[in-house]
């Protein structure tokens, strides 16, 4: 069996839009690739919404809610008390994607700060891990990290050096490996991917998109993404489908 921590069907810039049909087929290919688990992210309150009805109709799918911070705005006590009522909605277990981008976002970094701080206050007052995104700014992250005291939660898709990997680790945190060790870049982070303890390593596609034909490509490609970790770590595709399975389920309570 296999998972896949943190995907996407909505785009937060509303690119490439999947048709429902599209998405059906999608899971479809997922579910006969052996994906049991499917943590679907929201970039916003309308989108929270619809990743928490996906997840109401496919057993074995489930929601993160949040602010991404490409589009990151202020949260004030209403906006909070959206983001507070979609958590406890039935399969939601997780706040993301949300954290710090210095490459897309559109909005400054003191936004960005103010809108990561209320999130992590909504993880703390749930209980909920958070799904972390970062593009530069590593030590403002990890001062908001060190403050606000989430949960135990996940950096997604690390592509980080070994210094900020072990900062993450100390502080217990899981490690997301994505789609980037399949391609041409994929090799730097063998050694990486070598150092994550067995039982902080997790797996996610970043979610669906197109192929330079158009064709669909979704949440099936994380058998891909264990392929290649499992040749690098020495075990099978499926043992490592299995403990990566089983680490995402622990971090999720599930």
């Amino acid at each position: 069996m296999f998972s896949d921590a943190h995907t996407h069907f909505i785009n937060p810039f509303g690119e490439n839009a999947l048709e429902p049909r599209e998405i059906d087929q999608l899971l479809k290919e997922a579910r006969d690739k052996g994906v049991v688990l499917l943590v679907l992210g929201s970039h916003d309150v309308s989108s929270g919404e619809r990743a928490i009805q996906m997840a109401s109709s496919e057993s074995h799918v489930y929601a993160s809610i949040g602010m991404h911070p490409w589009i990151a705005a202020p949260i004030d006590e209403k906006a909070y008390k959206s983001f507070l009522e979609l958590t406890k909605r039935p399969k939601v277990v997780a706040i993301g994607e949300i954290g710090l981008d210095n490459n897309r976002s559109r909005a400054s970094i003191d936004v960005q700060l103010q809108a990561l701080t209320q999130q992590l206050r909504l993880a703390r007052e749930t209980g909920l891990p958070v799904l972390l995104h970062q593009r530069g700014y590593h030590q403002e992250l990890m001062e908001a990290i060190h403050r606000e005291k989430p949960p135990v939660s996940a950096i997604h898709g690390f592509g980080g050096d070994l210094a900020e990997l072990e900062e993450w680790l100390g502080l217990g945190y899981y490690i997301s490996i994505g789609r980037a060790v399949l391609g041409q870049e994929g090799e730097k982070l063998k050694a990486i991917v070598q150092r994550i303890p067995q039982d902080k390593l997790i797996l996610e596609t970043d979610g669906a998109g197109r192929s330079s034909k158009g064709v669909p490509e979704g949440q099936a490609r994380v058998v891909q993404v264990a392929q290649v970790v499992a040749s690098w770590r020495g075990v099978t595709t499926e043992e490592m489908g299995e403990i990566t399975t089983r680490n995402l389920k622990r971090m999720l309570k599930l």
